[in-house]
């Protein structure tokens, strides 16, 4: 009779659908390690969705960059990734939400607070980009094969070479702000929560501060993209209808303001709207 009694319970549990989440070692999105572990933006958004999806179970892959977009590309797998940009050669292959799943300021700049006073700027809280580099001569530091907006792109293309510092691999940017309290680049760009989380780390006394770029848009979203395959297409409905909910929450608020810089938060709650 007990024997029934667990054949009898133990498809429900069997039968569920499995969830592969794709982790990537990016702090401040994916902290895993150290004294904030688990609090990064994109992990705590996944586990947010988790707790509103019944009916599967969820495993989670750490693994490169470079490996996460062929793991999306699984035809016998369900695997998800949150924050992905969409675009139309991604969607080939890519299931992805019409709800965001993460919405943040665009790249920004990091200078030192010394030469913002030595130029005047003033309390600004925006800046040219081009003005900087081209009137001030000021040099940049950015990350190799990265890609800042098309606004920033373009600027950067039009840029003298010689005022370009641009570092490879995943520090790349702890290297670049390394860089810039030693005063060896006058700015590096990254995103706002990147740049608060390495001041963390490593600005202890307070040099450095964060402005937006007027060049660029004032927000990027970020979408939930899963495997383009039947489960895949049927998990992206479920997630959707998870996120319509979720992007209305004070939890979801919460998340998204969790490492950007104290003095950029204004900017951002107007998008973030409660119900």
């Amino acid at each position: 009779m007990r024997i029934l009694l667990l054949v009898l319970l133990l498809p429900t549990y069997c039968l569920a659908e499995v969830i592969n989440w794709i982790v990537v070692d990016y702090p401040p999105y994916y902290i895993l390690k150290g004294e904030y572990m688990g609090q990064g933006r994109d992990e705590q958004v996944i586990d947010l969705v988790s707790k509103k999806l019944v009916g599967y179970k969820f495993k989670r892959h750490v693994m490169p960059a470079s490996r996460a977009v062929k793991a999306l590309g699984r035809s016998d797998q369900v695997f998800c990734m949150a924050s992905l940009y969409r675009n139309q050669e991604r969607e080939q292959f890519i299931s992805f939400t019409e709800q965001y799943s993460t919405l943040g300021l665009s790249p920004a700049i990091a200078m030192r607070k010394s030469l913002v006073d030595k130029l005047e700027l003033g309390n600004s809280t925006d800046v040219s980009l081009r003005y900087l580099i081209l009137n001030h001569g000021l040099t940049v530091g950015t990350t190799l094969n990265r890609s800042y907006s098309k606004e920033i792109d373009a600027i950067l293309k039009s840029s003298p070479s010689e005022q370009l510092s641009t570092r490879a691999g995943r520090d790349s940017l702890e290297s670049l702000t390394y860089m810039l309290l030693k005063g060896r680049v006058d700015i590096i760009l990254g995103y706002p929560s990147e740049h608060a989380y390495l001041s963390k780390l490593m600005d202890a006394n307070n040099e450095l501060t964060q402005l937006s770029v007027q060049e660029a848009k004032a927000v990027a979203t970020g979408y939930i993209g899963c495997s383009k395959n039947p489960k895949g297409d049927i998990a992206i409905k479920a997630i959707d209808e998870a996120l319509a909910k979720l992007n209305h929450s004070k939890q979801f608020t919460a998340v998204m303001l969790r490492w950007l810089p104290q003095h950029m938060a204004p900017t951002l709650k107007p998008y973030l709207k409660e119900y």
